[in-house]
């Protein structure tokens, strides 16, 4: 899908103005493995992911690398914290595969809000799908099992499932290895 189709598909609007605001992302590829934010840094890339699979993650204090988020094709990829607030990230940003995509900096981001009303309502559109689904995986990792968030993955994001390793998955998930061995034996 291309970024003109993705912006009329989040929201109401023109084809000339979604070509508009498509034309002004730069085009991007990246290796399998690659780290695209550090902890530390401030996000700058507004990133529409055309093809492949990112990841969020951290550390928690006894030192285990814990995914926070993936990333898969045709949707929007950032950090929102750190590239909102202008903040440093709490979080790495890797490639999970080989990545295309469009990208627009803060900077770019911020003058395109001024001056075309109608990507202030993509954005928007797009901060609330993601807050939603931010607070729905919350409430899940507090009133699902493991196996219901891991069946909800395997319906709703099934690329993740085929391009991550499964201790990424399982630190998602908020389980062990061995618990999401069990998991995908049983299913």
């Amino acid at each position: 899908m291309e970024l003109k189709d993705y912006i009329i598909k989040t929201v109401a609007i023109s084809e000339d103005d979604a070509k508009f605001i498509a034309d002004h992302f730069q085009g991007f590829s990246l290796k399998k493995g690659e780290i695209i934010l550090k902890i530390g840094n401030v996000s700058d890339d507004y990133i529409y992911l055309s093809e492949g699979l990112l990841r969020t993650y951290l550390y928690d204090l006894e030192g285990n690398e814990v995914t926070t988020d993936f990333f898969t094709s045709n949707n929007m990829a950032f950090e929102v914290t750190s590239f909102f607030n202008r903040t440093p990230s709490e979080t790495y940003m890797e490639t999970l595969t080989d990545c295309k995509g469009l990208k627009i900096s803060y900077e770019q981001l911020n003058q395109l809000f001024h001056n075309k009303p109608a990507f202030r309502d993509f954005g928007r559109a797009v901060l609330v799908r993601e807050f939603i689904a931010s607070k729905k995986r919350n409430y899940a990792m507090l009133n699902q099992t493991a196996e219901q968030r891991y069946q909800n993955l395997r319906t709703n994001k099934p690329e993740i499932l085929k391009n991550a390793p499964l201790k990424y998955i399982a630190s998602y998930l908020g389980i062990t290895d061995s618990t999401l061995s069990r998991i995908r034996a049983k299913i």
